[in-house]
Parts: C-alpha cells; structure tokens; sequence
C-alpha cells in the first residue's frame, strides 16, 4: 500500500505557463575579459579573422548568423580582473562580447558551440584543435 502511494509521487506535471523562459547560463565575466576574450576570440582571429576570409567573420555581424564580435582596445587585467569596470560595462563593446560569446557556450563544454565549432564542426574552417591550448581556457570558463 505504502508503494501505491509514492508512485504517485512521482507523477506530476507541471504547466510552466504561456511565458516560459529557459534562463541564460551566467559564466564569469571577469574570466571572459581577462582569459577568453585575449586567449581564444582575439588570439585565433575570430572577429578579423585571416586575410583571406574576406572580412566575413565575427566582426562583420552581416556575415554570421551568430556570436556577432565588436573589435575593441584590449581590456586591461590585473590578478585576472578588469582594472576598470568602465571597459566592461553597460553597452561597451566588451560587454557585448561577453553577451554574444555567453550564448554559444555551455557548462558542458565538450557541446558548446564555441568549442565545436571553430574546431572543425559546421564552421567555414577550423580555428584550433581539439587538443589545443585554448581548449583548457573553455573548460575553465564553463566551470565558473
């Protein structure tokens, strides 16, 4: 009798509502600035990418159906932090970034977009390897 009871426990449904968002994943900002951004978008040329492209990658929110890039001075880290909010705030083109780059990535990282792509799968050519350093900086973004 006590069984009867708990199977019925575990059969509920729940009406999420007409609004029903799935929230966005929150990944360190100050990481992205200081690690991500220098080490994987600006290093391996993901905005400007190589003469050759023809100015159609990240950079050129025409040509991409997604993680539009806006080129910006580099920003200034000091013991992995900005050394000032005002690279990183509100409608700056770094925080637009982070916005852009947040949405292709996952706590898994293995299923990312950010990792698959650029490293050979559905992408125009590959960026980086599977066993490239860069790998390590993504795996450490989606743990924070």
């Amino acid at each position: 009798m006590l069984l009867v009871g708990l199977t019925n426990l575990g059969c509920v449904t729940v009406d999420p509502g007409a609004n029903f968002v799935v929230p966005d994943e929150q990944f360190d900002a100050d990481f992205f600035f200081c690690r991500v951004e220098p080490e994987l978008l600006v290093a391996k040329k993901c905005g400007s990418g190589e003469p050759g492209d023809n100015g159609s990658c990240h950079n050129n929110a025409a040509a991409v159906s997604g993680m539009a890039l806006a080129p910006h001075t580099p920003v200034e880290c000091s013991s992995g932090r900005p050394v000032t909010r005002a690279q990183v705030g509100a409608g700056s083109a770094a925080q637009g970034n982070l916005q852009s780059t947040s949405l292709e990535m996952s706590r898994d990282y293995l299923t990312a977009p950010l990792f698959l792509r650029p490293s050979g799968a559905n992408h125009p050519r590959a960026i980086f390897g599977k066993e490239d350093a860069v790998v390590e900086v993504i795996r450490q973004w989606a743990q924070r």
